[in-house]
C-alpha cells in the first residue's frame, strides 16, 4: 500500500458520488444524447488502464472505485444501445 494511497481512495469516491448523480439521471431518463460516443469509449479505455495500472501495483484505493466506474460505463453503454427510441424523441438543440 502506497504512502498516499488513502488520497487516491478518497479522490475515487468523490468522483463515485459525482459520477452516480450522472448513472441516476440516465436510470430515470435513458437519455444519454449528451453523451458522445468518444466520450463513452475514451473514459471507458482510461478506466481499464487505470484499473490494470491499479492491479498491477495493489493499490486497491484506485481498483475498488475503477471496478464501480466501469460497471456505470457498461450501463451507459447498454442505454445507448438499446434505448436509442429515446434519444430520437429527443429535438436537436444548437
Amino acid at each position: 500500500m502506497g504512502k498516499y494511497e488513502s488520497l487516491i481512495g478518497l479522490a475515487g469516491v468523490l468522483g463515485l458520488i459525482s459520477f452516480s448523480t450522472l448513472i441516476q439521471k440516465i436510470y430515470e431518463t435513458h437519455n444519454t444524447s449528451s453523451l458522445p460516443w468518444t466520450w463513452v469509449t475514451m473514459n471507458f479505455a482510461a478506466q481499464i488502464l487505470s484499473f490494470i495500472y491499479g492491479i498491477a501495483n495493489g493499490a486497491y484505493g484506485i481498483v475498488i472505485p475503477n471496478a464501480l466506474f466501469l460497471a456505470g460505463l457498461a450501463y451507459i453503454f447498454y442505454v445507448k444501445v438499446y434505448h436509442v427510441e429515446y434519444e430520437k424523441k429527443i429535438p436537436k438543440q444548437l
